[in-house]
């Protein structure tokens, strides 16, 4: 967000005066808004909006209380979460009448122009405003309300005054759904209670249900305005991200410049535009995977946690940014080839022991491939592309777990999603201590993916329940010599915990000789960002780009640079480096904050 610093003298000077927030409005509840239905009025090119700002009880699901907080409101019209939609064809003048209902100062940004920086609207106490501005700029935008603080601090109760606009080209689609992300903090972050992250108005399991067919044609826009990034996966199907925005400019990307993907990462402020076609019936999710933003502790105070999730009922063993999503239609053609089989254990590791997040120490816990030793990360699995697998799960744990295939094409019930993945006959169930289950499925792409559990995500994924899933094509066999993978994840405290580079800090180092190298860069940490680097003395090398997420790169994108990446939860890279003469790099993984790099020193030989 490119806020001026005099905008931030200018609430901060007019934040300081205290206020209480009045109800001037008989109460009622805040209503979540779908963004399905344009505001205001349009009348010979100028849509005319009356905003009101009222205090609202919102509550974000059914078992968390209701909080007091600021929404927007058309006149006439009950306050939502997100406010109004305002979405006009390109070129149309907006004029808009604020009233505010409150006994606090709001500061208005977003309702402006665009390309053009975000210059504030102040609204006194029980006062009222009017701006006038033309959207000439296709794109996906969104505008806000502070209380005083810069969008990165809006934890109390400002944190839902905010709204979509969407700027319409000549001739598009009007049918994509709209998604507003946003966070009212906890008490310590200047909120009330446990806080609540909220996809329209809603966390899950109260967001809303998506239907569709298999082959539709889904179009979406995702605003991102809470201040975190959130790393926005989807499950058994790529999308495109079509377009990307920070608020002040929206960028449409050239069809060859648009990349698959199951995971894309926004920053705090940014828009994106996606499409994708669901290929397989049954139930899926689009989720952030930072697991803060996700986990059913979300609404259960400490320390009464349950020792299993399996207690929780079924459809709450998540929590906050998740939509749920269920697609009708006959399913993809079965192989009828023999499968190959695979044995994969999930029990703990000996010896090994961390502080869980809030809880007393715990074992550490790790895979074992086949005859591999169980081990954090796990054994890579190495397949073939186009050809079936079944991999026999036997959970030697205390409690439940899953495992998800991430980025993997494959038919719901073996996403690896308990109680909510479906064949239409089937739920997937988790696995139970001591129990097992089979998966099925046949990888369709050649690529870098990553399996992990899915069930009590925080506790188990960072005591170690996550490896590389590497697929191949048909007749090759992976290369250690040349092919490269990098699991890069962090124990329970992203705070203080050092990043691990295949399980460990320091990285052990390794030798390779001259030659063409594949680096398969995965992301698994529960919630921190790594921005990774391949350095000789210093200094980034260059090498090619590959891949995301287990999808080739289109042409366009498939270029030499840099050799830097920023890897969010839930994000694989590929990249190809050409060592052409002995020399000494180091591959160095680095996180915002106080975190200590790490690294692994690589020696090239002949």
């Amino acid at each position: 967000m490119r806020l001026q610093s005099a905008f931030f003298a200018s609430l901060i000077l007019s934040a300081c005066a205290p206020h209480s927030i009045t109800n001037v409005a008989p109460p009622a509840p805040l209503a979540a808004n779908d963004n399905r239905v344009p505001a205001g009025t349009l009348h010979g090119g100028v849509l005319s909006l009356h905003l009101q700002i009222v205090e609202r009880d919102w509550q974000a699901e059914n078992a968390l209380p209701a909080w007091p907080v600021l929404a927007f409101a058309e006149a006439g019209k009950p306050a939502t979460t997100p406010g109004p939609l305002i979405r006009v064809a390109s070129g149309t003048t907006v004029e808009v009448d604020i009233d505010n209902r409150t006994g606090n100062d709001v500061f208005i940004v977003g309702l402006h122009a665009r390309p053009a920086d975000e210059p504030m609207l102040p609204v006194t106490a029980h006062g009222t405003a009017r701006t006038r501005f033309r959207l000439d700029s296709p794109g996906t935008y969104f505008y806000w309300g502070t209380l005083g603080k810069a969008l990165g601090d809006r934890f109390g109760h400002d944190s839902e005054l905010n709204g979509a606009i969407v700027v319409d080209a000549p001739g598009a689609r009007t049918d994509d759904r709209i998604f507003v992300l946003t966070r009212h903090g906890a008490a310590e972050e200047g909120g009330d209670g446990l806080g609540a992250w909220a996809i329209n108005g809603r966390s899950w399991p109260q967001t809303e249900r998506l239907s569709y067919r298999v082959g539709d044609d889904v179009r979406w826009r995702v605003i991102n305005a809470s201040e975190s990034r959130h790393p926005m996966h989807l499950h058994g199907t790529y999308f495109r991200v079509s377009a990307s925005g920070d608020n002040v400019a929206d960028v449409a990307l050239a069809p060859d410049a648009q990349k698959l993907a199951v995971t894309h990462s926004l920053a705090s402020g940014s828009t994106m535009a996606l499409s994708w076609s669901p290929e397989q019936p049954g139930n899926w999710l689009f989720h952030c995977h930072i697991l803060f933003h996700v986990l059913p502790e979300n609404r259960i105070p400490p320390p009464a946690w349950y020792e299993d999730y399996a207690d929780l009922p079924h459809d709450q063993h998540m929590a906050g940014l998740v939509l749920g999503i269920h697609v009708d239609g006959a399913p993809g053609k079965r192989d009828t080839q023999g499968p190959r089989h695979i044995a994969l254990r999930v029990g703990e590791r000996p010896g090994v022991a961390f502080d869980e997040y809030f809880q007393r120490p715990a074992p550490g816990l790790g895979y074992a491939v086949d005859d591999a030793p169980l081990s954090a990360p796990g054994a890579p699995i190495v397949l073939e592309r186009g050809r079936p697998v079944e991999i026999a799960i036997r959970n030697d744990l205390k409690h439940s777990t899953s495992v998800h295939w991430h980025g993997i094409e494959l038919e719901s019930y073996y996403d690896g999603v308990p109680h909510w993945g479906s064949d239409g006959t089937r739920t997937t169930p988790s696995i139970e201590a001591g129990g097992s289950f089979v998966a099925r499925f046949t990888p369709p792409r050649a690529g870098t993916f990553i399996y992990h559990t899915h069930f009590n995500d925080y506790a188990q994924l960072t005591a170690g329940l996550y490896g590389a899933l590497i697929v191949v094509e048909p007749g090759h066999a992976l290369d250690p010599a040349t092919d490269h993978a990098f699991v890069i994840s962090q124990g329970p405290d992203d705070f203080k915990d050092p990043l691990l580079l295949n399980g460990a800090a320091p990285a052990a180092p390794s030798t390779w000789r001259t030659g063409r190298h594949r680096l398969r860069l995965i992301g698994i940490t529960a919630a921190t960002t790594v921005d990774v680097s391949l350095l000789r003395d210093g200094a980034p090398v260059v090498w090619r780009a590959l891949a995301k997420d287990g999808a080739d790169l289109p042409p366009a994108l498939a270029r030499d640079g840099p050799a830097t990446a920023r890897l969010s939860p839930g994000e694989t890279f590929d990249f190809e480096y050409a060592a052409d003469a002995p020399e000494n790099l180091q591959l160095e993984l680095r996180a915002d904050g106080s975190l200590p790099s790490t690294s692994a020193a690589i020696a090239i030989v002949r």
